[in-house]
């Protein structure tokens, strides 16, 4: 395993990294998140696993609380370019995956898909 200077990991508890996979310089990895062998993910990757209760208008967005975390699942051989920001609503990344640098990902990826945009789109297949 490679980890970068200055790559964050929140409290460190619930991460699971597999074998011969690299974090970034200044990446932001949460709780509550596996990634698994042969990962590359580039400077800066941001991934969050929260987001804030917005449920009621009558109540300021800053007094209602925060919604369950959820848990990012990032299969084996697994590249993520730099800049990419995965939103709390994902929940797997799909083995022998790429995500273009400065994607936003708002949705799983599939299994050896090539997403790249804002919001991340299928590009094409790895064959």
């Amino acid at each position: 395993m490679n980890l970068e200077n200055q790559a964050y990991f929140g409290n460190g508890f619930e991460i699971e990294i597999g074998d011969n996979s690299g974090i970034g310089k200044r990446c932001r990895i949460p709780s509550n998140i596996k990634i698994g062998r042969n990962v590359m993910m580039a400077e800066e990757v941001i991934i969050l696993n929260q987001n804030h209760q917005f449920k009621d208008a009558s109540v300021p967005l800053n007094m209602q609380g925060y919604q369950v975390k959820t848990q990012l699942e990032i299969g084996d051989d697994v590249w993520v370019g730099t800049r990419v920001i995965i939103l709390p609503q994902v929940r797997r990344i799909g083995s022998g995956a790429i995500i273009g640098a400065g994607s936003v990902v708002t949705r799983d990826v599939d299994a050896m898909a090539i997403v790249a945009g804002n919001p991340a789109r299928l590009i094409k297949k790895r064959e």
